[in-house]
């Protein structure tokens, strides 16, 4: 299945991209990334918790219908080799804690993950649902038409996702980001149809391309800087420059409506929210 690309008008990489680049710049004759899109695509952070627990169908299913266009997924690796979802390795339902890295997909399973989960209202309102930690096969099952970010947060997987991505035919519409390179690397050397975003590694080429006016074209077509870090912000200066080198823009994360006025100002072409319908609710408001 390929992407859904929009049409182009007109982290990993964020130290770079919070670096200014000299006015002496070159601007080099790179092709556009694919990934460019006006108005910026609505991404469903993994880690949000505002229509479900974090990184369950529950959540994701609410969140698409909130108007989300992309759901994020964080990917671990279970005792036994499955790939499942989650943002932490050790998760909590009530005293239990188990390791996703040291127990099995059988004991993941047994958590219940909408039953500690309160919700804005504080209702509670998956209690009756048994949410669990999906496994990564299960989200492509409950999403086939639905484009996916999966970000790697340990070491080893890689070819494991590769071959689920080949075998469902889902190669096309995802794109791929971890903590620290490992597990682009990973994909990148099982998969290399698969997408990745910018790593680590890249950002000493960026960086000095930038210092230097060097040309330099992004081998990676997405880039995913914070939109704020500390006293450091992302603005249109570094937006256009990650434009004009190759790089889409995926920006994380807006949770808030001034926060989504910011990102949509800039120009970023994906925006992690936690509020896919606030999100929407500013686009549509403002085309």
């Amino acid at each position: 299945m390929e992407l859904v690309k929009r049409s182009v008008t007109l982290g990993v990489a964020t130290a770079l991209l919070f670096t200014a680049p000299p006015s002496s710049a070159a601007i080099t004759a790179c092709a556009t990334s694919a990934f460019r899109s006006t108005p910026p695509v609505i991404i469903a952070h993994a880690s949000g918790d505002y229509f479900g627990p974090p990184n369950t169908i529950e959540m994701m299913r609410a969140a698409r219908r909130a108007g989300a266009d992309v759901l994020d997924a964080d990917v671990r690796v279970t005792k036994d080799g499955v790939l499942v979802a989650s943002h932490d390795d050790v998760v909590s339902v009530g005293t239990t804690k188990l390791s996703i890295a040291r127990s099995t997909l059988a004991d993941i399973l047994r958590l219940d993950l909408g039953a500690v989960w309160p919700g804005p209202k504080k209702d509670f309102p998956f209690r009756s649902s048994h949410a669990r930690v999906p496994t990564i096969d299960s989200l492509l099952t409950a999403f086939p038409k639905t484009r996916f970010s999966f970000e790697f947060k340990v070491a080893g997987g890689g070819s494991r996702l590769c071959a689920l991505l080949r075998s469902t035919k889902r190669t096309g519409d995802v794109y791929v980001s971890s903590e620290g390179d490992a597990g682009v690397d990973e994909v990148n050397l099982s998969c290399p149809e698969v997408v990745t975003t910018v790593t680590e590694a890249l950002v000493v080429d960026m960086r000095r391309a930038r210092d230097s006016g060097a040309p330099w074209c992004s081998p990676a077509p997405i880039g995913q800087p914070a939109l704020r870090r500390g006293d450091r912000r992302l603005d249109a200066e570094r937006v256009r420059w990650s434009h004009d080198h190759g790089m889409a823009v995926y920006t994380w994360t807006a949770d808030d409506r001034t926060t989504l006025q910011t990102a949509i100002a800039l120009g970023v072409d994906g925006i992690y929210t936690s509020r896919p319908d606030l999100a929407r609710a500013l686009l549509a408001k403002s085309s």
